[in-house]
């Protein structure tokens, strides 16, 4: 008769074994890119013990279909350029007139619009944030809300598990006290299989009434408000059509989160008279089985006729979106990409370099904003404008849950155009020699960990 150790450690190992055959089969069903794909095989046949809890936490890419949601009726629109017919053939509501675009171009006014949407709210406030931070930003917010909700309001607020995860449990038994009803999206210790810790809420959206939204890449902290303008970055007040799109994004969001089924549609506003404005609404996330977001900067890249301006304060593409900038610079494209010369990430920063002297040589004109973290979230290509949540890293892209406003007008992107020309002066050329052999070394080191950063 075997000692019982033994016969335990047989049966661990037999577990263990069983564990990594079925995950082994999990990996290579994942839609990943090849690389990615066999380093998690290469971890699970050498580290089964490690890949195993790794891979549960962290490997997952998409998620199982949400609760089904009550869908708006969208009047008839035909699918005119190729980026509407891609979006069209994800069931992505079409890009419609009359709306009305106030954008926010530094931290006081963005504080301003805030304040004012929650104020117009007569019946119902829906926010999700990223990050809220107990600090005077994060207090003046829930303030107001608790001032609304004694007002009769119905607030719903969706902060993320992850990067709301410092914020003081007296500040949500505060808001609950008063009648907000507060919720994590994918807490950090949550019960296994319910979701995956690293798919993060990234969205940034308040909506008032489901009349009025406010939106962008502004997350509620004082750095975003500032008015010294040490952060840059960009948010937008808007009326119109879509906000029946954003509700029904925001429902879809907290209806994962609280397990409920999402309501019923309202009545989507009607276009605004006078308001020549175009807009549409691009979600995307694990919830969904295409990358959205993706796939709708490769189509415009790949398309532009004329300029390609980006911001945004993480660089690390995959390398078909790198592959795009630099054929657009080639064949004659203005293209520029805007960065802050040093992030709040000091390893996005390394990892980043390989893919800007690349640019560079290919005729990209990369531009550093020294002395100011540049936060904003832009891609002005052609006369296409996207404004949101969504950085230019491998975790927006095809990981966290984000959303992205695309707006046409004339006098929309005109302002948009002469705010980038503003960021643009103020910055300065990218370094574009050789970097050393330890320093290549260090950046693809970083790399390897590129879709955590």
């Amino acid at each position: 008769m075997q000692p019982l150790h033994l016969t335990l450690l047989q049966f661990s190992l037999a577990v263990g074994t069983l564990f990594a055959v079925l995950l082994v089969g999990h990996i290579l069903r994942q839609r990943r890119n090849p690389a990615s794909t066999l380093a998690w095989l290469l971890f699970v046949v050498t580290l089964p013990w490690l890949a195993v809890p790794a891979y549960l936490t962290f490997g997952t890419r998409k998620l199982q279909p949400r609760l089904a949601g009550t869908s708006l009726p969208h009047p008839a629109a035909q699918a005119s350029g190729a980026l509407d017919r891609l979006l069209a053939s994800a069931a992505v509501p079409p890009l419609r007139s009359g709306h009305t675009v106030d954008w926010h171009a530094d931290g006081e006014a963005a504080r301003g619009a805030l304040m004012h949407t929650l104020a117009q709210a007569q019946h119902q406030l829906d926010i999700a944030l990223f990050l809220l931070r107990d600090d005077a930003a994060g207090r003046a917010l829930c303030d107001a809300l608790v001032a609304r909700a004694a007002d009769g309001v119905a607030i719903r607020l969706l902060i993320d598990g992850v990067g709301s995860f410092l914020l003081r449990r007296q500040v949500i038994a505060r808001l609950r006290a008063a009648g907000v009803a507060v919720a994590w999206f994918i807490p950090l210790l949550h019960r296994p299989f319910r979701a995956r810790s690293n798919l993060r809420n990234h969205r940034k959206l308040v909506l008032a009434d489901g009349r009025i939204a406010w939106l962008g890449g502004r997350n509620v902290a004082d750095e975003y408000f500032a008015p010294d303008a040490q952060w840059v970055d960009l948010s937008l007040s808007l009326s119109g059509p879509v906000i029946a799109d954003l509700s029904q994004l925001f429902d879809s969001d907290w209806g994962f989160a609280t397990r409920t089924p999402p309501r019923a549609g309202n009545t989507p506003p009607s276009a605004i008279p006078d308001a020549p404005a175009r807009a549409q609404l691009i979600a995307a996330g694990p919830d969904h089985a295409r990358d959205l977001l993706h796939e709708s900067i490769m189509q415009r890249v790949y398309t532009a006729q004329h300029r390609i301006i980006l911001t945004t304060p993480y660089y690390i593409p995959d390398d078909a979106l790198q592959l795009g900038l630099c054929l657009a610079a080639r064949r004659g494209v203005a293209v520029t990409l805007l960065l802050p010369a040093r992030s709040n990430h000091r390893l996005a920063d390394i990892a980043r370099g390989r893919y800007l002297r690349e640019l560079a040589r290919a005729g990209v004109r990369v531009r550093l904003l020294p002395e100011a973290m540049l936060h904003a979230k832009v891609w002005l290509i052609d006369d296409d404008a996207f404004v949101g949540s969504a950085n230019l890293d491998l975790r927006s892209l095809f990981l966290n849950f984000e959303l992205m406003l695309r707006v046409q007008g004339e006098v929309e992107t005109a302002w948009l155009h002469a705010w980038l020309a503003g960021l643009d002066v103020r910055s300065h050329p990218a370094p574009t020699a050789p970097a050393s052999f330890a320093h290549e070394l260090l950046e693809g080191v970083v790399l390897l960990t590129a879709f955590q950063l």
